[in-house]
């Protein structure tokens, strides 16, 4: 047999999965790791955790699969993204890595904004700046830790870490550097006007290789730890964003997709940036190092659900309720009877980027029941979405669609999804594995198992398709226009921080 192994080095833990060259998953497993909040708006990562949750998944599943080291043709990485972690010349991280999460470089962002202008760092790069951006943190380190900054080699990301730890060599590629808000997106290198305006010299970036390139090979030292033959190759692998996207077989401009987790996205590809005029969108290097991925990505989705599950079905287990969904929105009308539900439980990204929004119930009447504020809350859901995905269809046509996440599997929600969109939905045999399919797609492609990207379908083929029902779509487009209404409502008096 020979497989190929995906490691998705997540916020929580390291999921990593062994597949086939056939596209079967041959063993899967999880290991954890901690994430520290050491002061306000501080989120942070030990990457020894990494590379030890790397080593204990990667034991495990050669001794869950009985797979022989010298039977993985290559090994290739899917990973959070828009971290700093320093590293040193003689390659010891000089620090924790500031995640995603961590919020403190506001001033930093400020500055560079009020340098360089809000307007041209997102024409340049595709990103909203804001603390949330690898280069604002970069800029906090360098502005905070002076001495340590001087010490730094190179900032690295954390499937980069784990490129280094195998290889020795520090590199990083496309897709996850275009997230960081110091890339140019038309030079496809490094911004050397806005690494000056944040404190950062151009020579402490890695070099940058495509995703599905040959970064190097196991080393001896590695190599034991590991439990990886010595000399297998490493392929660089990409952000879990494009990750997800070549999973779900998006390698045409054309294509999009919706991926609902905890959180969720619509992404769509391109031969070009997609430039947004209000900026509520974002744009990715795709891992094929030459298209882009138009994104616009809310806060809630399955936490929503699971927030009224929480809230508003209290007597019943996790797991009651999910196989009890569909009875319970089953006589729902499509609109809840006039019911809205605002999914700002947690701010909101796209498209409103605004911290302060919060969630709300409106049309509430004596005749409603908690089973029509469920099924409010799934079409507020839908309905935030649709936003993103109206703004994304009228600069870049769609003309097909995917559904990725554990809400491809729930059937109500498919088709309530797809009735609020009024969109076919390609349901993928496992819409959970999109973005350790697009790892694991780096590694075969890097090493001469697949031709390319177009060869997402082996991996994740789709099982089943979902039609809209054409009779509700008048009445969730009404929905739409007062979802919309109702934000711009309350905004001045509820959504503005004060």
């Amino acid at each position: 047999m020979a497989y190929l192994l995906a490691h998705d080095l997540g916020t929580s833990g390291d999921k990593a999965v062994l597949y086939g060259t056939d596209g079967r998953i041959a063993a899967e497993t999880t290991v954890p790791y901690p994430t520290s909040y050491p002061f306000d708006k501080a989120a942070e990562q030990n990457p020894e955790d990494w590379w030890a949750a790397f080593c204990a998944a990667t034991r495990g599943l050669l001794a869950q699969s009985n797979a022989r080291p010298g039977e993985i043709l290559a090994v290739s990485f899917s990973a959070q993204m828009n971290s700093c972690l320093p590293y040193s010349r003689d390659g010891r991280a000089l620090r924790p890595a500031m995640i995603w999460a961590d919020q403190r470089a506001d001033a930093e962002a400020g500055r560079i904004a009020g340098e360089v202008g809000l307007r041209r760092v997102y024409e340049r790069t595709g990103q909203r700046l804001s603390a949330a951006l690898g280069v604002a943190k970069m800029a906090w380190f360098a502005a905070h830790e002076p001495e340590l900054y001087r010490k730094t080699a190179c900032f690295l990301q954390p499937k980069d870490t784990l490129v280094f730890q195998l290889t020795g060599r520090m590199c990083s590629d496309y897709s996850d550097a275009s997230h960081l808000g110091c890339f140019d997106l038309e030079s496809r290198g490094w911004s050397d006007e806005i690494l000056e305006s944040a404190g950062v010299s151009p020579n402490k970036m890695p070099e940058l290789l495509p995703s599905f390139a040959v970064a190097g090979r196991v080393a001896r030292e590695a190599a034991t730890a590991c439990g990886l033959l010595e000399g297998t190759p490493v392929v660089m692998g990409g952000g879990d964003g494009a990750c997800a996207t070549a999973g779900a077989a998006i390698h045409q401009p054309g294509q999009a997709y919706a991926a609902l987790g905890t959180s969720g996205w619509i992404a769509t590809l391109g031969d070009a940036p997609y430039s947004d005029p209000q900026e509520r969108t974002f744009t990715l290097m795709h891992l094929d190092g030459r298209r882009y991925i138009a994104l616009g990505a809310v806060q809630m989705a399955g936490q929503a659900l699971r927030w009224a599950a929480k809230s508003l079905f209290s007597e019943m287990k996790a797991a009651d309720f999910y196989r009890r969904l569909p009875e319970l929105v089953r006589e729902v009308p499509a609109g809840s009877g006039g019911l809205l539900f605002l999914p700002y439980l947690l701010g909101e990204r796209s498209p409103w980027w605004n911290a302060d929004a919060t969630g709300c119930f409106i049309g509430l009447t004596a005749r409603q029941s908690r089973n029509d504020m469920l099924r409010a809350v799934m079409e507020g859901v839908g309905l935030n979405l649709r936003l993103i995905l109206d703004i994304l269809s009228a600069g870049l046509p769609i003309r097909e669609m995917s559904l990725l996440g554990g809400v491809a599997r729930d059937s109500v929600f498919a088709q309530l999804l797809s009735d609020v969109w009024q969109r076919e939905l390609h349901l993928p045999a496992m819409p959970e594995y999109a973005t350790s399919a697009g790892a694991a797609l780096c590694a075969g492609t890097g090493a001469g198992v697949y031709k390319g990207f177009e060869d997402a379908a082996r991996l994740n083929p789709v099982r089943e398709t979902v039609k809209p029902n054409r009779e509700n779509g008048e009445t969730y487009q009404k929905a739409l226009a007062r979802f919309t209404a109702l934000y711009h409502a309350l905004k001045p008096v509820a959504f503005s921080g004060n």
